[in-house]
């Protein structure tokens, strides 16, 4: 195609986008990301600015720099904003203080119905909780890691949804006289104090918890909720004692009449020498109430190792675990014959997958799913894995992993989605054969957009001056967020900072114990091109997190100069 007709390609393009109808484009916009609609659209003309500004009510600010963050605000008016999530972790530290510094839920969002803050500091919570109670439009709330006893008492009256973590003090939810979904992770918590207050408006309770002790107090709290209609239960940590279903049974019938999903995830303990505990616990889930009345069916995956899952069909979990063992026994009491359509949705809501041993094998019915996240804890097969693993975006390779640079280079290659990557850097090394594996670091180069190097033993992961450079010239052309340990911040940090031009956060640990001040005027004198406007600095202890703005390379600016 010569240059001519390109050209005239992209005028009848242009003229076709600019005749559709401003209709549309409110349609279209209300349903995207505010923050991708901004970055995409801003820049075309004015006409597009005002559709933007009058159109675009959800903003999510997850793993965003810190310039497009500014970008947003610049043109937006948030007062016509619906939703809004804003996040403390990694890849934006800071975020939620610069946000607190700067705007104010009180005066800037009257019309925010749905709110999620992710990995809030628990120590700065006070700062935006106390602003809470102004958001009386506030349908759905999403927060973690509250501590109870430091909770101010809140008032918000159309509050139907609540997500949170929190400690056993949860008296506070009493206020939400009218919440109708409630979905809560027990932090660091092994019993209670007082019964869970739930209101009696539920309709929708999940709980997911990690230690048997609160097994009692979960079951007991729920004798009040005549209107629930979907319950799910989830326990993490392994258990001593398998599940009881005729408790349940007994639970459900008295006092949950309304009650027609019931979703449920046990982890317990399996002697071989007492194998009638599992065969009890299997039963009493088998009764006519689960599989005629309810058809509320069950399977159980039992290891050669002490190990089983209970669990409900199809698995209720985002996170499936492929349990240690050369002989994986499996138990269901849904019979091969009854529906085919739901055996091949079996494990389609898991996201994330465990591959805890070598000898572990994909189920034949995980065909149909949706991983997007892969941790592995021991020698992987890439073979007899990637057929379920067409999607998979994040991949976690943990100690004592060791990856063969045959397997890695099978992951990679049929993984296009692939893009974010945590490892020690042993398991990497060794993966890489130390950087010298060109089409693993052709791979690499090409898809990694988030690289965390860290480990078990902090002394083993930190990394010198040469590895420094092997990590830049492997990552450098896409990698936006890094996270490393390093022997020593002189001369490494502004390193990184001049020749990872697409970096949006860094995170580095410095070995020692002596705590180096890293602050402005610390980054001043390095003499990058960062500074107050475009990069935050947040100190803990010997762990350093910056959140990075617009920039360009160091090259780039000599030129300019």
């Amino acid at each position: 195609m010569g240059r001519k007709q390109r050209r005239r390609r992209q005028q009848i393009c242009s003229t076709f986008l600019e005749d559709l109808p401003n209709e549309l484009f409110a349609q279209i916009f209300s349903y995207l990301n505010g923050v991708d609609a901004i970055y995409a659209f801003s820049c075309l003309n004015n006409r597009f600015k005002c559709l933007l500004i009058e159109n675009c009510e959800l903003f999510d600010f997850k793993s965003i720099s810190k310039f497009k963050f500014d970008l947003v605000f610049q043109h937006q008016n948030t007062k016509r904003w619906k939703s809004l999530r804003i996040s403390d972790d990694e890849h934006t530290p800071g975020h939620v203080e610069y946000f607190c510094q700067v705007y104010s839920l009180i005066n800037d969002f009257p019309l925010l119905q749905s709110l999620v803050i992710s990995n809030l500091d628990f120590r700065k919570t006070c700062t935006i909780l106390s602003q809470l109670s102004s958001l009386k439009t506030l349908v759905s709330l999403t927060i973690k890691s509250l501590c109870g006893e430091t909770m101010p008492q809140l008032d918000l009256p159309n509050l139907e949804k609540l997500v949170f973590g929190a400690c056993s003090h949860i008296d506070w939810i009493k206020n939400f006289s009218q919440l109708e979904s409630i979905e809560y992770t027990i932090e660091n918590c092994h019993w209670f104090r007082n019964d869970l207050p739930w209101p009696s408006t539920l309709r929708h309770l999940r709980v997911i918890f990690d230690y048997e002790e609160c097994w009692n107090f979960i079951q007991r709290s729920l004798v009040h909720l005549s209107l629930l209609n979907t319950l799910e239960i989830y326990q993490i940590q392994r258990a001593r004692i398998p599940p009881n279903g005729q408790m349940w049974e007994t639970l459900i019938r008295s006092s949950l009449p309304l009650l027609k999903i019931f979703k449920f995830y046990f982890n317990f303990e399996y002697s071989l020498q007492s194998p009638y505990q599992l065969d009890e616990a299997i039963v009493s889930f088998s009764t006519p109430f689960y599989i005629l009345e309810k058809k509320w069916f069950i399977r159980c995956d039992i290891s050669d190792r002490s190990g089983a899952l209970l669990y409900s069909l199809p698995f209720p979990f985002e996170t499936y675990t492929a349990l240690k063992g050369t002989n994986i026994k499996t138990i269901s009491t849904l019979l091969d014959d009854y529906n085919n359509e739901f055996y091949s949705n079996i494990f389609s809501n898991v996201k994330t997958l465990q591959v805890l041993n070598k000898s572990s094998e994909p189920d034949e019915n995980f065909h149909r799913n949706g991983v997007i996240n892969l941790t592995i804890y021991n020698d992987f097969d890439s073979i007899k894995w990637m057929h379920v693993l067409s999607k998979l975006q994040y991949l976690e390779m943990n100690c004592p992993t060791t990856m063969s640079p045959e397997n890695f280079l099978h992951i990679l290659k049929n993984a296009p989605h692939l893009h974010s990557l945590v490892a020690e850097k042993r398991i990497l090394q060794i993966a890489t054969e130390h950087w010298n594996n060109v089409s693993i670091c052709d791979h690499l180069s090409r898809k990694i957009i988030s690289l965390k190097l860290c480990g078990r033993y902090a002394r083993s992961q930190y990394i010198n001056n040469h590895e420094i450079q092997q990590i830049i010239r492997v990552f450098s052309s896409k990698c936006q967020h890094l996270s490393l340990c390093i022997q020593s911040q002189k001369d490494t940090i502004g390193l990184i900072l001049e020749n990872m031009s697409q970096l949006q956060s860094l995170h580095v640990n410095i070995s020692g114990k002596a705590k180096p001040l890293i602050d402005m005027a610390w980054l001043q004198k390095e003499q990058t091109i960062f500074n107050s406007s475009n990069c935050i600095i947040l100190s803990n202890d010997n762990n350093h997190y910056f959140w990075l703005g617009k920039h360009q390379s160091y090259k780039n600016l000599k030129c300019a100069k």
